[in-house]
């Protein structure tokens, strides 16, 4: 009984391409987005202008941010958030992280979420109040407004005071998450120019 040596047949590895749209994606995108599928191929198209190989690296999304807010400093919130969504770690965004980010950006209570997990480094949805003025220090910095005691943009202990006697309805001395993302939601009823002056000036 002859033996018969067995053939292995090595199937080359299909690479994922990059710069395809495929019709599952663009129903992904849809369905977390409120873009429809032509726009979702109108902005494919953008996306592959400035980035040929379909993949966004830190410093094309920097650019974007910078774009966004031209007189803020962004680099620290970019690579908060580029490596918040890059979450396999390879160094890039694919158009469906890219396009799904870039619609939050448009929301103001995304980027004051990702702002304030920044500074809660211990994910406790509460900062105290030293940790507040870090935290309006990040948001002025990113948007581009001076924080320059001279010229009144700066976040004092009586801004931090006054902040929470408006908002923090459980009394705790502490700024929760829900809190920050709805402040522009705040009505403001200081007459000393406290933090509601202050964030009336300087709109976020």
């Amino acid at each position: 009984m002859g033996h018969k040596k067995s053939k292995l047949y090595h199937h080359p590895q299909v690479e994922k391409s990059y710069t395809t749209l495929t019709m599952s994606q663009i129903r992904y995108i849809c369905r977390h987005t409120n873009l429809i599928d032509k726009e979702v191929c109108r902005r494919h198209d953008q996306f592959l202008k400035m980035s040929e190989d379909g993949l966004l690296t830190m410093g094309q999304f920097t650019s974007i941010l910078q774009a966004i807010w031209p007189t803020g400093n962004v680099n620290e919130f970019a690579d908060y958030v580029f490596n918040l969504y890059d979450k396999d770690k390879q160094g890039f965004l694919e158009f469906t992280e890219f396009i799904i980010l870039n619609c939050q950006l448009n929301n103001d209570q995304f980027y004051r979420g990702c702002l304030f997990d920044m500074i809660d480094t211990h994910h406790k949805g509460l900062l105290s109040r030293e940790k507040i003025e870090p935290l309006f220090m990040a948001l002025f910095k990113l948007i581009g407004h001076s924080t320059n005691e001279q010229n009144g943009t700066s976040i004092s202990q009586r801004h931090i005071v006054h902040l929470l006697q408006v908002v923090d309805e459980s009394k705790n001395k502490c700024l929760s998450r829900h809190q920050f993302i709805n402040i522009g939601n705040t009505i403001w009823t200081d007459e000393d120019n406290g933090m509601g002056a202050l964030l009336a000036e300087h709109p976020c």
